[in-house]
């Protein structure tokens, strides 16, 4: 509720005039609220682990299942089974969700652009719809597209208005400052049977490199069945990044890896005395929650800035707090 309520402030910056009334902020940020779970979910895992071992300890349950024989392991393992049961429908159910509600949200937010053009990537090609006002619009295709230079092969428009309907079909091209260079153009138009070839052709566009990049390269709005497809599509338009890698690779091992938070706060509160301040637990719980929160973006950082493999960098991630977890536990099981 807390980050619900300061993304409805954030909203009031980001839509405009126009569109400020109550039930846009309340649409919008329904929108928001699968990704806003999804995001939280590490925060939720550990509050609530420090939660329970608070409730057991204060009623003398975790004394008297240690007296009987159970391990810390044992009292452990159906917190393990609840947390992996929360994680795979965080994973099946939040995550396609939120990719849904966050390309909306992202539309609403940027209906002005959607109005000019939209990026798509299928079949493993990309498809452009651009607007150019009194001029129609086209409707481009492109097989093979090299996004660092800006240079395209296997090209076919159609481009559509009141007054002619255009099929071109180009060898190549390269799009420089919203124009389309095209090369050995076979140029058909459709109202009169007109055939003709040109060697070049230069079309206006409505978009820029920075746009089709923020298209093709928004890989956190894709579900996690498409990890794989979109990982080769990127890989094929020369996007693809160790980012992107470590990103994929987290949201798949979630499920896992919060088991792994729970495990470090479990050797921490474990450790709280009966009766003990209930403040003193929810500030440790939330402190380790910041800390491998700051973490991951550390080496979120590091993977970025020096090209890290990102199996490499999520095993940083995934054993570090699990070495500090697995430290505190052997203490509570040497005490």
């Amino acid at each position: 509720f807390l980050v619900t309520f300061l993304n409805f402030i954030e909203l009031s910056r980001a839509i405009d005039n126009q569109n400020k009334n109550i039930y846009n902020f309340i649409g919008l940020s329904f929108l928001k609220i699968p990704s806003i779970i999804n995001e939280t979910s590490p925060f939720v895992i550990i509050v609530s682990t420090a939660f329970i071992f608070r409730y057991l300890i204060n009623n003398n349950e975790l004394i008297s299942m240690r007296n009987i024989g159970f391990s810390i392991f044992e009292i452990f393992q159906p917190i393990v089974y609840a947390i992996f049961i929360y994680g795979l429908i965080n994973l099946f159910f939040l995550n396609p969700l939120s990719t849904v509600f966050e390309i909306k949200y992202n539309e609403i937010l940027d209906n002005k652009n959607a109005n000019m053009y939209s990026i798509n990537i299928t079949n493993n090609t990309l498809w452009i719809k651009n607007k150019i006002p009194d001029k129609g619009i086209q409707y481009i295709n492109i097989e093979e597209f090299d996004i660092q230079k800006m240079y395209a092969e296997n090209i076919k428009i159609l481009i559509v208005n009141d007054l002619e309907n255009i099929f071109i079909k180009s060898e190549n091209g390269i799009i420089k400052n919203k124009i389309f260079y095209l090369n050995n153009v076979n140029y058909f138009n459709l109202f009169n049977d007109e055939y003709t070839f040109k060697e070049e052709l230069d079309l206006k566009l409505n978009f820029s490199k920075n746009n089709i990049l923020d298209s093709l390269i928004n890989f956190k709005n894709i579900p996690y069945y498409n990890y794989l497809k979109h990982t080769n599509t990127l890989k094929k338009f020369n996007l693809y990044s160790p980012e992107v890698g470590l990103f994929y690779l987290s949201e798949i091992l979630k499920p896992i890896f919060i088991i792994v938070l729970a495990f470090v706060v479990m050797g921490f509160s474990a450790k709280f005395k009966r009766n003990e301040n209930f403040f003193k637990i929810l500030f440790t719980a939330v402190l380790i929650g910041f800390v491998f929160f700051f973490l991951r973006e550390l080496i979120n950082k590091f993977t970025i800035t020096f090209n890290l493999h990102y199996i490499f960098s999520y095993s940083i991630i995934f054993v570090f707090p699990f070495l500090i977890g697995l430290y505190k536990v052997i203490q509570i099981e040497n005490d």
